[in-house]
């Protein structure tokens, strides 16, 4: 790969602290105090807090919302024109009180970061899990917290970077002040593609300035401010993807494997990328695919444009999602798809690269129906498919060299060249749709009859008469008690417009109750005038759970013909009350003499892992073949077994079809 030396430098020796280096400034925040305010400068930015009343102070940090707001907020991002700003793209991250504004905030010395990383970090203002800002002691996500703790903030690129008028670019800016020694900033971001176009790449700058004012950094100074992607941090298939559940194999953090791609993760290269060497450059360039099936979902469906170059969000398949962590708030599991289907030569809802009835096969109207009834099923554009997430690093130098006293990130996106159009989906209502039909309603406080103290509950209902607008997700009231007293009136929020189903987690009060307490959600059903009930116990939870992997899954087919290949589908699941991640192997074993085996390594508590074999049978070995899954901790336990039967059915001519 050969590289612009007239704007990269090679670092060949350590690069000795500087009398007058620098770093970005972090002060505490006036809601919690903690550290990270002051680093982002908002000159270009308007931090919009939702509500009548509700305002964001710039200049401390301070917030409010009020009580008409839905506690959302966004940093609308423009070009620095003073006199005519153009708004160029939004910054977000989680919403109030799994996020506060203004979204992004910067990280000084977290001494829990493992090297080589750095300890520095830009970052969204995220807080942990149970110490959210509702609670009674929040605790922000800092450089080091785990694996999918909303480290990353977005930034959604907008029509004005890529219609070709003025400024092309995304540009953050952040205020520095002078130290002795260099500092490096791992940056937690993804960019997303809200362009209304195709994309085939995009590039990321530092430098100084806003808008037709921004400057490059001269190359004379680049061991001040340089942006790299160090290899022994990452490999170059991680600097630049889509998400691991949609693409690629088996992810030891999210338990699964890509829905629509189970070999290859999706995204770009970095062509500064230089194995062995850290290239000292302004600029990082993605030109190049990691080559997966990104491109063409399925094989055959370019004839309908799908997918193709980068997808903006205008052109979004829609999915349906299974809760499986009984949490509404969290991301589901995507289980089904509608799009055009090679195999059908038509639209239609589909399975996924793993599906046991073969990759991408028809779903029928039948079996969407059955999950338009399910209460944990919900309908959504998979948005996803336009959200890349980053990984680079920004060092700063000697600070007393820089224009002034901030510098710039910028985020340039490249449009598509290709000419290739819109899916052909883009435009079509899906059919049928997830609807639930019934006004005979249902309730469910989930978990069911009993649930561990302090654990997580949710109430959920599915009611046809309450879903009078298709196009406004809506909201119904439920009451919540306990026997012991308790009592409150919860607001579930319909979950997806035109779904009729609703629901919300309740409060930490009714489950942080004494065990065998009954804790009861009420519905009145107007329309068939009954007041509709569901209750779960509280149970306390014995002995800790170290590690508790148990089967939720385990699919073979019940008849085959000899020498047909079909899946055998298995997944399992490390109990969300465990204390510890499992490591082990997932063994199964047929009594014709097959054996297949999986590795899962720091499976995380209340994390789900599903993968699929492919099995051919084969009658010489038995007319039916017995099946043992089996679960092994390292140590050679067996934590779980699961059983089941394949009959083997001779072919004949003409038949078995």
């Amino acid at each position: 790969m050969k590289l612009k030396t007239a704007a990269i430098l090679f670092a060949t020796v350590f690069l000795a602290a500087t009398a007058h280096a620098g770093k970005i400034t972090s002060i505490p925040t006036p809601a919690t105090g903690a550290a990270g305010f002051g680093g982002w400068n908002l000159d270009n930015v308007a931090i919009n807090v939702n509500g009548t009343g509700s305002y964001y102070d710039e200049a401390t940090g301070a917030y409010f919302f009020s009580p008409d707001s839905d506690l959302t907020y966004a940093g609308h991002v423009d070009d620095g024109d003073i006199n005519n700003p153009v708004l160029m793209g939004y910054t977000l991250a989680k919403d109030w009180p799994v996020g506060e504004p203004a979204g992004i905030k910067i990280i000084n010395d977290d001494a829990g970061v493992k090297a080589p990383k750095p300890s520095n970090c830009i970052i969204a203002t995220s807080y942990r899990a149970e110490h959210f800002l509702d609670s009674d002691d929040p605790e922000q996500v800092i450089c080091s917290s785990p694996f999918q703790s909303h480290k990353r903030y977005k930034l959604a690129m907008l029509p004005a970077s890529v219609d070709g008028v003025g400024s092309e670019s995304i540009d953050l800016v952040f205020n520095v002040e002078a130290e002795a020694g260099s500092r490096e900033y791992q940056v937690f971001q993804k960019i997303n593609n809200w362009t209304d176009q195709r994309l085939e790449g995009f590039t990321i700058e530092v430098g100084f300035g806003v808008g037709a004012d921004f400057q490059s950094v001269d190359p004379a100074n680049l061991a001040n401010l340089n942006i790299s992607v160090p290899s022994d941090i990452w490999s170059d298939g991680q600097l630049a993807n889509f998400s691991a559940g949609l693409f690629g194999p088996l992810d030891k953090h999210t338990g699964s494997i890509g829905f629509f791609d189970p070999v290859q993760r999706a995204g770009f290269y970095i062509d500064e990328y230089v194995v062995g060497e850290q290239p000292l450059t302004s600029t990082l360039h993605a030109t190049r695919t990691l080559g997966s099936d990104y491109a063409e979902v399925p094989a055959g469906a370019a004839i309908a444009n799908q997918f193709g170059p980068w997808l903006p969000n205008t052109m979004l398949p829609y999915g349906i999602f299974f809760d499986d962590d009984g949490n509404p708030e969290t991301d589901a599991e995507l289980l089904a798809w509608y799009g055009y289907n090679p195999a059908t030569e038509a639209l239609g809802w589909m399975g996924g690269s793993q599906d046991s009835d073969g990759p991408f096969a028809a779903i029928s109207d039948t079996e969407i129906e059955a999950m338009g009834a399910n209460l944990s099923y919900t309908m959504g554009e998979i948005d996803d498919l336009v959200n890349v997430g980053l990984n680079y690093v920004v060092t700063i130098g000697d600070v007393t060299t820089f224009p002034g006293n901030t510098f710039t990130i910028r985020i340039t996106p490249t449009a598509d060249t290709s000419g290739i159009g819109a899916p052909t989906y883009v435009g079509e209502e899906p059919s049928p749709l997830l609807l639930f039909t019934s006004s005979d309603a249902q309730v469910l406080l989930d978990p069911k009859d009993s649930f561990i103290v302090g654990g997580l509950l949710t109430a959920r209902v599915g009611d046809a008469d309450l879903n009078l607008d298709p196009l406004v997700a809506e909201d119904v009231e439920v009451t919540i008690s306990t026997d012991t007293g308790l009592s409150a009136t919860l607001t579930l929020l319909e979950q997806g417009e035109n779904r009729g189903v609703f629901a919300a987690t309740l409060p930490e009060e009714f489950s942080a109750v004494p065990a065998g307490t009954v804790v009861t959600m009420s519905y009145d059903d107007v329309s068939e005038e009954v007041t509709k009930t569901s209750s779960s116990v509280a149970q306390d939870m014995d002995t800790p759970i170290l590690s508790d992997v148990n089967f939720t899954e385990f699919t073979v087919v019940d008849t085959i013909t000899d020498g047909r290949t079909r899946a055998i589908t298995v997944a399992f699941k490390n109990d969300k009350d465990a204390e510890e991640a499992a490591t082990g192997t997932l063994k199964v074993t047929g009594s014709d003499g097959s054996e297949f085996t999986s590795e899962f390594v720091d499976l995380a508590p209340n994390k789900k892992v599903k993968t699929k074999f492919r099995w051919t049978a084969d009658l010489d070995q038995g007319a039916i073949v017995d099946w043992t899954a089996q679960l092994i901790l390292t140590g050679g336990i067996v934590v779980d077994e699961a059983y089941a039967t394949t009959t083997i059915e001779e072919k004949i001519p003409g038949k078995n079809r």
